[in-house]
Order: C-alpha cells, then sequence, then structure tokens
C-alpha cells in the first residue's frame, strides 16, 4: 500500500507540474511575434504532453502501476472494472476518439494530413489523443489545490495588459512591426487573432467571476476564501471584463451570455451569492462605461469597437442602471450586516429567485426569436428601425463575417458525402482541403477570402468526423458539467473544493458556447481539456476516492 501510495502522489506532482506549466508557459510562449504563433502555441502543447505521458509511463514502470492495474482488472473482471471506473461521460469521450480513429483511417488521399492537421490548424487525429490523454490523465490523477487556479487567474494580468495597450495602439512587445497597420486591430496580446484572444478570456472570466460569486467567506476554519482572496477573484474579474470588449470580437458576448444566464442557477443558494452576482453585473456595465469614456477621451489613439458594444454602451439609460445597481448593492450588503447575527438563507426564497431567474431566461430567449421573426420579415426597413442590431438576426452568406456562407457551404458539400462518409466524415481536420478542392472559386468570389475551418466548432466536427462523434463531444463535455452545477457540498469529500468544481463546469460552458462562432484551435482548445478533466476529476472526488 506504501508503494501504491507513492507512486500515486510522484504522479500527482507530475501532473501538478505539467498543470502549472500549461498555466504559465503556455499562454505567454511565443516564437515569431505573430507569424507562427498557432505552430509555437501546437509545439509546447505537444512537447509538454508528451514529456508528463513519458514521466508518467516511467514511473507507472518502476513503480509497479502496471502490475496493480492487472492484478485489479484481473481480480475484478473487466465488465466489473469498467462499470467502476467509467462515467457516461467518459464512455462518450472514447465513442468521440474511436469515431476520430475511423475518420482518420478511411481519410483516403489525406490519411496524412487527417494525422498531423497540417493543411488545417493542427487539430487532426495526433493532437485530438493529446487532448484526450489529457482530459483521463486529469480525471484520474488530478490532485486538487488551489494553487492551480491563483496561478492561472494571474497569469491572466500580462495577457489583459498586453490587449490593453494593443488596444492603445502602443504595440509594446513589438509583435506588430511588420504587419500591414490595416491588420493591426486582427491581432492582440501573446495570442493571436481577437476570436482565439477572447475565447482565452473566457476561461479568466468563467474561473475568476465563478470562484468570487461562490466562494463562501472564511469562517475561521479554513472552509472559505479570505478577503483578499476574493478582492483578488474580483479584480481579475473586472481586468478580464475590460479586455473582453477591447478584444473587438463579438463572439465574447456568447461568452458572456452563458456566464451570467448560467450562474444564478448556483449563485443564488445563498444570499450572499444572490449580492455578490447583482455585484458582478455592477461590475461588468461599469467596466462598459469606463471603457466608452476612454473611447471618448482618447479618440484618436484606440482602436474603437463596434458591434454588440454599441448596443450596450449607447443605451440611453445604462448611467441609471448603473447607479441603481450600486444602491441595490449598498443596500443589500448594508441589509445583510445589520442582521448578520441572526442570518440564516431562506431556501425557499431562494428557490423562487431561481425560478424567476430560468422565467426571466424564457422571456429573453423567446423575445430574442420573436425580434429575429419580426427583423426577417421587413428586412429592406430592418437596419433603420433597429441599427447595428438587424445585422445579427439576418441570416445571410455575409453574416458573422461570411460565417453564413462558410457553414451553408459546408452543411450542402457534407449532405453530397456518399453514406460511408457521412458517418465517419472527411477526417480531422481536412475542411481546408475539401473545401478548397470543391468551391475554391464560389469562395473566394463571394468571401474575398480562403476558409481553412468552418468558424463553427460543431459543424466543423460534424463534416471531418461525422455525427456520432460530434453528438458524443457535445454530451461528454455537457453531461458532466450539468452534473457538476447540480453537486452540493455534501457530495464532495472536501467542501471547499466546490466552487471550483462550479468553476470548472462554467468555463467548459463557456468555450462550448463560444464555440458556435470560433475555431477548434492548439492556442485556446487545451485549456477546455485541461478544464473538462478537473471537472471530471472534482466530480470523482468524493468520500470514498481520495486523489492524492
Amino acid at each position: 500500500m506504501n508503494s501504491k501510495r507513492k507512486l500515486l502522489n510522484a504522479s500527482n506532482v507530475i501532473v501538478g507540474l505539467w498543470l502549472l506549466a500549461m498555466f504559465t508557459i503556455f499562454p505567454l510562449v511565443y516564437n515569431y511575434y505573430y507569424y507562427d504563433i498557432l505552430q509555437t502555441k501546437f509545439y509546447t502543447v505537444v512537447i509538454l504532453t508528451v514529456l508528463m505521458i513519458l514521466a508518467l509511463i516511467v514511473i507507472s514502470g518502476f513503480g509497479g502501476g502496471f502490475k496493480t492495474f492487472f492484478d485489479k482488472l484481473n481480480s475484478k473482471g473487466f465488465s466489473t472494472w469498467f462499470k467502476e471506473e467509467f462515467d457516461i461521460w467518459d464512455i462518450c469521450i472514447m465513442v468521440f476518439m474511436f469515431m476520430t480513429v475511423l475518420s482518420t483511417l478511411f481519410a483516403g488521399q489525406f490519411i496524412r494530413q487527417a494525422v498531423t492537421g497540417e493543411n488545417g490548424r493542427y487539430s487532426g487525429l495526433f493532437l485530438i489523443s493529446l487532448y484526450v490523454a489529457i482530459y483521463f490523465i486529469l480525471s484520474r490523477l488530478f490532485s486538487f489545490s488551489k494553487v492551480y487556479f491563483t496561478v492561472f487567474l494571474a497569469i491572466s494580468i500580462p495577457i489583459c495588459l498586453f490587449g490593453y495597450t494593443d488596444y492603445f495602439n502602443m504595440d509594446i512587445l513589438h509583435f506588430k512591426e511588420n504587419i500591414d497597420a490595416a491588420q493591426w486591430p486582427i491581432f492582440t496580446s501573446t495570442i493571436g487573432n481577437i476570436n482565439t484572444y477572447t475565447a482565452v478570456l473566457a476561461f479568466y472570466i468563467a474561473i475568476s467571476g465563478t470562484l468570487f460569486i461562490t466562494s463562501p467567506l472564511d469562517n475561521g476554519k479554513n472552509k472559505g476564501e479570505s478577503i483578499g482572496k476574493l478582492v483578488f477573484y474580483y479584480l481579475i474579474m473586472l481586468m478580464n471584463f475590460i479586455a473582453l470588449a477591447m478584444g473587438t470580437s463579438d463572439n465574447g458576448y456568447l461568452t458572456l451570455a452563458a456566464f451570467f444566464g448560467i450562474m444564478p442557477f448556483v449563485a443564488f443558494r445563498s444570499m450572499e451569492g444572490v449580492r455578490r452576482f447583482v455585484l458582478t453585473i455592477f461590475t461588468y456595465l461599469l467596466g462598459i462605461r469606463i471603457i466608452k469614456l476612454i473611447n471618448t477621451v482618447y479618440s484618436d489613439k484606440v482602436l474603437g469597437i463596434s458591434g454588440l458594444y454599441d448596443f450596450i454602451s449607447d443605451f440611453k439609460y445604462l448611467d441609471l442602471v448603473i447607479v441603481l445597481l450600486l444602491i441595490a448593492v449598498i443596500a443589500m450588503y448594508f441589509a445583510a450586516y445589520k442582521n448578520k447575527k441572526n442570518a440564516k438563507d431562506n431556501e425557499a426564497l431562494l428557490k423562487t429567485f431561481r425560478y424567476i431567474w430560468l422565467g426571466i431566461l424564457v422571456v429573453v430567449f423567446l423575445g430574442l426569436i420573436f425580434l429575429g421573426v419580426k427583423i426577417n420579415s421587413n428586412v429592406a426597413e430592418a437596419g433603420a428601425k433597429y441599427g447595428s442590431l438587424a445585422n445579427y438576426f439576418i441570416f445571410n452568406d455575409s453574416w458573422g463575417t461570411f460565417r453564413g456562407y462558410i457553414w451553408r457551404a459546408a452543411i450542402e458539400e457534407y449532405m453530397k458525402f456518399p453514406l460511408l462518409h457521412k458517418i465517419v466524415g472527411s477526417g480531422p481536420d481536412t475542411f481546408g482541403i475539401y473545401i478548397s478542392l470543391l468551391r475554391n472559386e464560389e469562395m473566394q468570389s463571394v468571401t474575398g477570402q480562403i476558409f481553412d475551418a468552418t468558424h463553427n466548432e460543431y459543424i466543423q466536427f460534424l463534416f471531418t468526423l461525422g455525427p456520432i462523434a460530434t453528438v458524443a463531444y457535445i454530451l461528454g463535455l455537457i453531461i458532466p458539467s450539468v452534473k457538476a452545477l447540480r453537486t452540493k457540498v455534501a457530495d464532495l469529500r472536501d467542501s471547499c473544493e466546490l466552487p471550483y468544481l462550479y468553476a470548472s463546469a462554467i468555463a467548459v460552458i463557456c468555450y462550448a458556447t463560444q464555440a458556435v462562432v470560433n475555431l477548434n484551435l492548439p492556442v485556446v482548445t487545451p485549456l477546455l481539456w485541461i478544464f473538462f478533466g478537473l471537472t471530471a476529476a472534482l466530480l470523482r472526488d468524493k468520500g470514498d476516492i481520495i486523489n492524492g
């Protein structure tokens, strides 16, 4: 038993070091500025992950890990062992991996490209295999510590600061010296493309925001967070809210929709959660107001923001809403202070709040559908009546910087596939090859550019991996995330882990939401598989399972 404990602890250390490297080196690393940022991030993930896997194999070999595994398998039998070891989302990921392998085997003349992803964004079989390995390693060998999350959030500070300076056209890192000035707004910070940048910020917002809202204040028994730590989460959240707007990419608003839409279902389990959620809404709108002031004062020095930001910042009652929210926050905290001796949450009231929020979401959803129908019923007058907002509801080839075209083209070409390839797809990350062969001339005439991806992760997977893999992938992400959000303190070995479980799950959901209009890239997708793995690990960490 002692040797097994030593082996587990050694494994925990290796995984912990890898995680710290991914949280610190990976977001900041670059080589030749933006020119090879994709390749640099790809090789960083590959090198770090392969080293981790090799280290785990070596210590398992010397520590008797393989013998222990086979002894356990023989004693229990495969069927019993499998049922005990794997959850439904684990099986979903196995199905996803199996279909990815199958898709690669049937990729025909493009099998090499399907393995490497060399004609796409390096998201071929090889990288997907590493992602799946990351998930299973983290879900089994992650040993919980708050330090990992603190380090992760701390690294967002330089990322945000570089984003701020790029917004002011300062280029202090000299990344843009040899880039045409017209393309400066497209790239920012140490991440690259603004769409990818805001996708990375989604993780920082989800983690910092969730920890700020759901972490209890330390009661003196080391069962919560200190005031200093909560202030840290709050400031990181504010920095990333501002950075998200300065990222000038509308996909960031899908992140915010997911974050603010889901958060009350975990926040409204305590009155303190309600207070902090209202404070968070105030903080976000205050950030928008700060940016509007900056844009006014420094209009000749900043990139400027358009799109949904204009709709929010130009709302004529914005200042009034901010003031009312501030008054509400002050009033709620004053009431809590006055009643702190008799402080006891009203569970029935909190449950009512959650139902009210659900009702609000339903009304908003139906309102958006109604608005979309109304705009599309009279497209000619929609622009004059609804301004730039109308563009988000009129779906045509030019929608979303020609995402409308590439989505339509992808679906049309997929429907032309023979039955076999309708099931297994064209092969991992081979969309760019096929669309260039099939529609190159049309694509350039309509969009003025060449697409090597669908800019929708789910359509991309449907085309390249088939429907079985796509559904398995979606279910694999959603099922544990929903289970995590339904988890209560009593379900875990350590109650301190609960806010971090919520944070990891919401990070996964935020990524999955913005992925509707974004790419699967080695610049950001490794973070998805990390927090997906952490969600699964924390769900497994119950009273009968201790991870190191």
